[in-house]
């Protein structure tokens, strides 16, 4: 089978885009990001069944942060920390004191400083979490 020189160029173009897409994805903690975009609350169904919170789920209410441009992560072999690609949604993890830090700007863009892990679990509403390390002060 010979391959044409223009769709050979093609397909060498694609492979080194990839390549390059993958060198910037973020890596899972224990690695430091810095994300930027816009904080908003969002409330998920929780216990007991994670379906419905008009069907008897408790309401589970946290912040998050919208993305754009959509960030992707490296997965690692081991654990639950798969790579994700076009993620525009990242579920915050906060102390008390970072929620209320937060609380006056939500609705407005932040830079949060944080480790990155997957999702693993019912609470969690977004396939990336950010630990968050350092917010914004008052």
């Amino acid at each position: 089978m010979k391959i044409r020189p223009g769709f050979a160029g093609i397909l060498l173009c694609g492979a080194i885009c990839c390549a390059a897409r993958a060198a910037d994805c973020l890596n899972y903690e224990p690695d430091t990001v810095t994300l930027v975009g816009e904080l908003h609350r969002a409330t998920f169904p929780g216990k007991p069944d994670f379906d419905s919170i008009d069907h008897g789920d408790e309401p589970e209410t946290g912040f998050y942060l919208s993305l754009n441009p959509a960030i992707c992560t490296r997965g690692k072999s081991a654990g639950d920390q798969q790579a994700h690609d076009g993620v525009q949604e990242v579920q915050l993890v906060l102390t008390p004191e970072q929620y209320a830090a937060l609380r006056p700007r939500l609705g407005g863009q932040v830079e949060l400083q944080g480790r990155l892990f997957a999702a693993f679990s019912g609470h969690h509403h977004a396939d990336v979490l950010l630990r968050v390390d350092r917010a914004p002060s008052n």
